[in-house]
């Protein structure tokens, strides 16, 4: 495995995300959905904190100086279609909130991941996060009654 794969809370956190696009669009709509708060200069998002950015321009020069500022300034970068520029690549998504099932390349194939999720979200019940929440708030009583793991 060449990644770490982590689910990292954005909610109420700058995150930086430049260009235009679909690809930028995407990235956006990422962010918020998370609850993130997007930030679409990048000096703006150092001064307020921000410890991710993406990166979708089209032009590879402009792409490969804007991961070369964020990461010199501490962020963690996603260039969209350059996995070489990225510290991290975004996984495709199966959303069941709270379940989040991700599905990763490595950037290797975005359409793999793609159709793996498809197949995913045909298999899973829509009504999976509902069994989640419920298994959360009966929490402590299954406890009480399997007090070993096992």
């Amino acid at each position: 495995m060449q990644s770490l794969p982590l689910f990292h809370r954005i909610a109420g956190q700058p995150v930086v995300v430049l260009g235009q696009g679909e690809a930028a669009a995407a990235k956006r709509r990422l962010v918020q959905r998370a609850g993130g708060v997007v930030v679409d200069d990048l000096a703006e998002g150092i001064d307020t904190g921000a410890r991710l950015a993406f990166i979708a321009h089209d032009d590879e020069a402009a792409a490969r100086a804007d991961a070369i500022r964020a990461r010199g300034a501490g962020l963690l970068v996603n260039v969209s279609d350059r996995p070489e520029l990225c510290d991290f690549t975004v996984p495709s998504l199966v959303d069941r909130d709270p379940v989040l099932i991700a599905v990763g390349t490595g950037g290797a194939s975005a359409g793999l991941a793609k159709a793996l999720r498809l197949r995913l979200e045909r298999l899973l019940p829509q009504g999976l996060g509902g069994l989640a929440l419920a298994l959360h708030a009966a929490r402590e009583a299954v406890r009480a009654r399997w007090p070993s793991p096992g």
